[in-house]
């Protein structure tokens, strides 16, 4: 064509698209106005990618690649200040967290994984999985019916190193699946914002120590907007609890090993034990946060957002782990041999449930966040962010 003839361009609309994130608990879309209040307030929306303003127009016109392939999303901490300044009531802070809750399902490897974790039809065979494997594994080895004699060990009725198996055999294929949605979710960012910018190498340890110092979540609380109610002014110490009492929680079950595999020095050990202490203290610290948490969805659900499914899986998945972990210590301390291994049967099931299905649940954001900072990082400023 002519270089003086403007060539309009083609805008494919997706309408299944809207419809599934406003069935996510998105708001109605047509009370924003784009005034941009969102991205102003905002604590941590960059000049050259300014959230929640462009998401919202995108889902308005069913944009459904541009609002996936865009590192917002995942950037955004959740802390709802666009919501309390919206003049609309459009809930701007709702339609960031339904596309986050999409695109776990959009990017996942194997799509029906993502499906299958996202909707509670399948919630039932997602437990029975990981019962059927060990429930097979205590009968191959005489103890379905069996109960071991004397003192709770739990190492007697299912010994660690097949526990190490089968979860060894089901991380590495979830590992697989996280990569693979990563990697997908790094190819549209690159397709959708522009260019492969750096070597993301370059970035990953100032990436690694944001997240372990909470930097960014940081900010949405010492950088406010004023001094308006979001509702959400638990959530950075919350996740501080659960983050750092979840890894208080791995180091204990790594310490563990090394002390098996290394030293010999086979479990239960003592109270004392400074690795001991350091896991209960760990999850005590969860449970409080999530306590936290689930009262607080609950007393401002309507003024903070609706929770998804998704919200509430992982935090009963998480509570219930943690939980089930505090249960068998109890039970093998009171020589419960009938309700203790029984009971570690179903905290090792809550924990295949948490770890396993990582890459499909909503403790995904630890595969999509760190994606979306490390991209952040690395590229070039992005197209068309204005």
């Amino acid at each position: 064509p002519d270089e003086g003839l403007l060539v309009p361009a083609l805008v494919s609309a997706d309408l299944g698209f809207k419809r599934e994130i406003l069935g996510r608990g998105a708001p109605d879309l047509t009370a924003c106005y784009q005034c941009g209040t969102c991205s102003v307030v905002c604590p941590i929306s960059t000049a050259d990618n300014p959230f929640p303003r462009k998401e919202m127009i995108w889902v308005q016109w069913g944009l459904k690649e541009r609002a996936l392939g865009n590192s917002s999303i995942w950037l955004c901490h959740q802390c709802a200040t666009c919501t309390a300044y919206c003049p609309r009531d459009a809930k701007p802070a709702s339609l960031m967290a339904a596309l986050r809750d999409y695109s776990i399902q959009h990017f996942a490897v194997p799509a029906f994984m993502g499906r299958a974790v996202s909707d509670p039809r399948f919630l039932p065979l997602l437990f029975a999985v990981p019962a059927l494997i060990f429930l097979a594994l205590l009968a191959a080895l005489g103890h379905l019916g069996r109960l071991p004699e004397g003192p709770v060990v739990f190492s007697k009725f299912l010994p660690i190193i097949h526990i190490e198996i089968v979860f060894m055999a089901a991380m590495t294929l979830s590992g697989l699946g996280a990569l693979a949605g990563g990697v997908r979710y790094w190819k549209a960012m690159t397709v959708h914002m522009g260019g492969d910018g750096r070597a993301p190498t370059q970035a990953l340890v100032p990436t690694v120590l944001g997240i372990l110092r909470h930097r960014k979540f940081g900010e949405c609380r010492s950088r406010p907007a004023g001094t308006r109610q979001t509702f959400k002014e638990h959530l950075h110490p919350t996740h501080l609890a659960v983050f750092w009492g979840f890894l208080g929680l791995v180091a204990t079950t790594t310490s563990v090993g090394i002390g098996i595999y290394a030293f010999g020095y086979l479990t239960p050990w003592p109270l004392w034990h400074p690795v001991k202490i350091l896991g209960n203290a760990s999850g005590a610290a969860v449970v409080g946060a999530l306590l936290v948490f689930g009262y607080r969805r609950v007393a401002d659900a309507e003024r903070a957002g609706k929770s998804s499914y998704s919200d509430w899986l992982f935090l009963v998945v998480l509570g219930s782990t943690t939980l089930t972990g505090f249960l068998c210590q109890i039970l093998r301390l009171a020589d419960a041999r009938g309700a203790a291994y029984p009971m570690y049967v179903v905290h090792l099931v809550f924990v295949f449930v948490l770890l396993v299905y990582i890459p499909y649940s909503k403790f995904s954001h630890l595969v999509y966040r760190t994606t979306a900072m490390l991209y952040a990082a690395s590229a070039p400023p992005a197209k068309g962010a204005s």
